[in-house]
């Protein structure tokens, strides 16, 4: 008889005790494999090459590298892989930092680990599970069509591209490289764009121009 694939997860997850009620309940599903658990991020890029996996959980407030920018990294590199966020941040930019760093599920830690388990099979099979609150909210900003401050008009191409740029999470050095320009330039860009849009910071500016 043809064995059926079992969905590959790896776990990155700081807290010991939750990590392991994870793992826990993950062992317990046959139609599930644990491939691995991580206290950080650091050390599952180190070994996510040899796991491959087919769902990764993520916590957001990793020591180190956080759990945004591990998810960017993971879906950069592994583009099939899908981020399940499990976290107890239940604002507004880290939801929205997440989801455009790649995050097809969001989570909160209230979440019972039998229901992670659920929401790991779900997204597997090319759902987006969210915690109860979570959906509710970005439905409401999809409801609302984006509107663009009027000054998003003042921006020059590579503005518009630097702005891009900081909404997908990148610093100022990895903006450079993509963009292929001096950090100093696109140090300059951002403050001529801050200028133009009337803020002070890349939240003030996503929040002015990506109304939630």
């Amino acid at each position: 008889m043809h064995e059926v694939k079992k969905i590959a997860v790896a776990i990155v997850e700081d807290d010991n005790i939750l990590r392991e009620a994870l793992e826990d309940a993950l062992s317990a599903d046959d139609t599930i494999r644990s491939c691995g658990a991580f206290p950080d991020g650091e050390s599952f890029l180190k070994e996510v090459e040899r796991m491959l996996p087919d769902v990764v959980i993520m916590d957001l407030n990793l020591p180190g590298m956080n759990g945004i920018e591990c998810t960017r990294l993971i879906k950069e590199k592994f583009p099939h892989a899908q981020v399940l966020v499990c976290t107890v941040q239940d604002d507004d930019e880290s939801l929205f930092q997440a989801i455009c760093a790649g995050a097809t599920g969001y989570l909160l830690k209230d979440t019972r680990p039998a229901q992670v388990v659920e929401a790991v099979r779900n997204v597997y099979a090319g759902g987006s599970p969210m915690s109860p609150g979570v959906a509710r909210r970005v439905l409401a900003s999809f409801s609302t069509s984006r509107k663009e401050a009027k000054e998003f008009e003042l921006l020059t191409e590579r503005e518009r591209q630097v702005l891009d740029q900081l909404a997908s999470g990148y610093r100022y050095k990895e903006i450079a490289v993509r963009l292929q320009m001096s950090i100093d330039t696109v140090r300059t860009h951002v403050r001529n764009l801050y200028e133009k849009l009337h803020v002070s910071s890349r939240t003030d500016a996503l929040n002015k121009l990506y109304p939630r």
